[in-house]
């Protein structure tokens, strides 16, 4: 019901902008000179634009009833994958419940049609192929991972090194090789994508940011750099408490960094709040009933604040719950493999 709604309240401008930019590639015109409704400019990374082809082959409609359906496919998948990792038996009423819980806390991101699930799945594939040791196709996810950079800056960090060089190289080959067929396919790109992003430092209208900058009412723009020595403060500050837990296993581990890079991106929306789900499912698989509310607090917390620059109170929430697991389980595991060595 919240899809039909969704596609019927609202206009999907943001997914307009990247269908336009996925068809423009597809007809060899520039995407750095699409501009959706509310003066909206696509200044991704080129291959951002052929990620939306698959979409962009149909009619608008049906592009986005596909969009739809997969967002959907993912937001599911990535639910009942990360649940029964922890969890065999995790009860799929209990998944239900979640998805139900997940569905409000997501109308924003229904709303301009962003794609954070479809992100959310590439993160998660990510880090189980950094837990399967799949040197190879973590750096093959990791640049359509940047699809937004600015959201993934922990993560990206500690996805590397507990995967290792070969990632870097994969990662480095794949991206030279896409930015210079783009080169090739459109020579002036990078200057046309440079001058949208000077465009952006000076715009700061249109949804509420949910940074920690935001939360304190400072004014931020759209690329993020409206205060920087508060973002630089929340970066070091983000790297030192994930690296601090390092010895925690790779899944939650990584699932700390993701909600980490949330903590201090330099620009974030209330759409992005889905990148806190591999954190809550770690914090509730234990004890589902005794920990729910971890669910319903974020949910209300976007839903009360209007999505505005308070729902960045979920974010604050999930990472200090996170790091008090973190903390939980990495001073038990001394204290047992100190007990094992007497």
């Amino acid at each position: 019901m919240l899809i039909v709604y969704g596609v019927q309240a609202y206009d999907w401008h943001d997914f307009e902008v990247f269908y336009s930019a996925a068809r423009a590639a597809i007809e060899g015109r520039s995407i750095y000179i699409i501009v959706g409704q509310y003066d909206l400019p696509f200044w991704y990374f080129p291959w951002v634009a052929w990620f939306f082809i698959p979409f962009s082959f149909w009619s608008y409609e049906f592009g986005l009833l596909l969009y739809q359906i997969t967002s959907l496919v993912t937001a599911v998948s990535i639910l009942v994958v990360l649940s029964w990792h922890y969890d065999p038996q995790f009860k799929p009423l209990h998944i239900v419940l979640i998805f139900g819980l997940i569905a409000p806390m997501s109308i924003q991101l229904m709303q301009v049609g962003q794609m954070d699930y479809i992100l959310l799945a590439l993160i998660v594939a990510a880090i189980f192929a950094v837990e399967k040791k799949m040197d190879i196709l973590v750096g093959l996810l990791l640049p359509f991972i940047w699809i937004k950079p600015h959201l993934v800056i922990i993560f990206t960090l500690f996805a590397i090194i507990r995967s290792g060089k070969r990632t870097v190289f994969v990662s480095g080959g794949l991206i030279i090789f896409m930015l210079l067929l783009e080169t090739l396919l459109s020579p002036g790109w990078h200057l046309e994508m440079l001058n949208l992003l000077k465009i952006g430092t000076q715009r700061v209208d249109g949804l509420q940011f949910t940074t920690f900058p935001s939360l304190l009412g400072f004014q931020e723009n759209w690329v993020g750099t409206g205060n920087l020595p508060i973002t630089i403060f929340l970066v070091i500050f983000a790297l030192a408490t994930t690296w601090y837990f390092r010895s925690l296993p790779t899944i939650p581990f990584l699932s700390l960094a993701l909600t980490a890079s949330l903590f201090c991106a330099p620009r974030a929306y209330a759409y992005d709040l889905p990148l806190l789900i591999p954190s809550i499912i770690w914090l509730t698989h234990d004890n589902f009933k005794r920990t729910a509310w971890i669910w319903v607090a974020v949910t209300a917390i976007a839903l009360l604040s209007g999505f505005g620059s308070y729902s960045y109170l979920a974010t604050l929430l999930v990472y200090g719950l996170s790091l008090w697991q973190a903390y939980k389980s990495t001073d038990s595991t001394f204290f047992v493999s100190k007990a094992q060595r007497t």
